[in-house]
Order: structure tokens, then C-alpha cells, then sequence
């Protein structure tokens, strides 16, 4: 019997039917891109009408993004007491991300023209992980492991945009030997 989520008056949420929908976009940004994708074709791919797809989700870019972000599952922030290891641990959170990247990359070009996709996005998805960046690099100045005068948030933006870049533009995966590398050889130099 298919699992059902109680949401208020009304019959139950299939959250089946989320999931083959959210599948089925994921699947479709890989082959068409953005730009190509319907909601008539993720319903066709989902097996479900549009209507259903309307009732979650307002249009394609809300319906994108929850599907992107779907795929993203940020860890809480890390505190080990030793700067290096919270910074190794945040950068693993990309590692092994291979069809999440993919997926991000068939975003790429719409994201430059449509100003509503890449807000969303940047919200739901790229914001948690340069968070965990930002928390664990402000932290580190209050503990007196980074210099006083460090631009959080600029150096905090350093690993998730070499990680966006490496994985969207250049189809790469974000390895461990990447992690240790910016780590060692751009952020701890920053931050020291």
C-alpha cells in the first residue's frame, strides 16, 4: 500500500506520486535540459496528469528546483575542534554527487537568462552548502584559528563555486583529492 502523507482537510498526499514526479524531472534535466523540458513531459515520464503536478508544485521552475534540491542532503555543520577536518568534512558533503552534478549541469545555461530559476536555486540548493563553509569559517575566527579580519563570506563562496564549476562546467565529479586540495592549498593559506 502506497505511503500517504495527511496534509489538512482533503485526501491524503500519494508521497509516491512526489517521488516518481521529482524522478522523472531529474531524469528529464539530464536528457533535455531546462530549456526543453515540460510539464507535460514529466507527467508523461511520471505516469501522473498535470494537474497533479500543479497541485504541488505552482510551474516548472518551482517544480525544478524541488526536484534538484531533492538530490541535495546537507549534513549538519561539523565541529571536530581542528579547522582542517571541519574544512575536509564540508567539502566531502560533494563528493559522490555524480548525478546531482549532472542533473545541476543541465540547469547551467537556463540559470544565466532566468532570473527566478537562479534565485531558487541558489536558495534551495547552493546557500546550505556555502553555509556550512560560512559557519565553520566564522566559528574559526571567534576560536582565534583564522585571521581576525577574514572575509567570511567571500572565502566561504571559494569551495562551492571551484565544486559548482568543476561538476556543471566541466562534467567532473568533486573527488577526495579535490577536497584536500583546495583545503590545503587555497582555504587553510586564506585563512592562516
Amino acid at each position: 500500500m502506497a505511503e500517504a502523507v495527511v496534509r489538512g482537510a482533503g485526501r491524503p498526499r500519494d508521497v509516491t506520486v512526489d517521488a516518481a514526479v521529482l524522478r522523472a524531472t531529474q531524469d528529464l534535466l539530464l536528457e533535455q535540459g531546462f530549456d526543453r523540458l515540460s510539464v507535460e513531459g514529466v507527467a508523461a515520464r511520471a505516469g501522473v496528469a498535470k494537474a497533479t503536478i500543479y497541485r504541488r508544485w505552482p510551474g516548472k521552475t518551482a517544480l525544478v528546483v524541488a526536484a534538484v534540491a531533492e538530490l541535495y542532503h546537507v549534513p549538519p555543520v561539523p565541529d571536530t575542534g581542528d579547522l582542517r577536518e571541519d574544512l575536509l568534512a564540508c567539502g566531502r558533503t560533494y563528493v559522490h554527487q555524480g548525478r546531482t552534478q549532472a542533473v545541476l549541469a543541465g540547469l547551467m545555461t537556463a540559470m544565466v537568462h532566468e532570473d527566478e530559476l537562479r534565485t531558487a536555486a541558489t536558495a534551495a540548493i547552493g546557500g546550505p552548502y556555502t553555509a556550512l563553509f560560512h559557519q565553520v569559517i566564522s566559528r574559526a575566527v571567534e576560536r582565534g584559528e583564522a585571521q581576525p579580519d577574514t572575509d567570511v563570506t567571500s572565502v566561504s563562496e571559494v569551495f562551492p563555486a571551484l565544486a559548482f564549476h568543476r561538476g556543471a562546467a566541466l562534467g567532473l565529479a568533486v573527488d577526495e583529492q579535490m577536497v584536500v586540495r583546495v583545503v590545503d592549498r587555497l582555504l587553510l593559506p586564506l585563512l592562516r
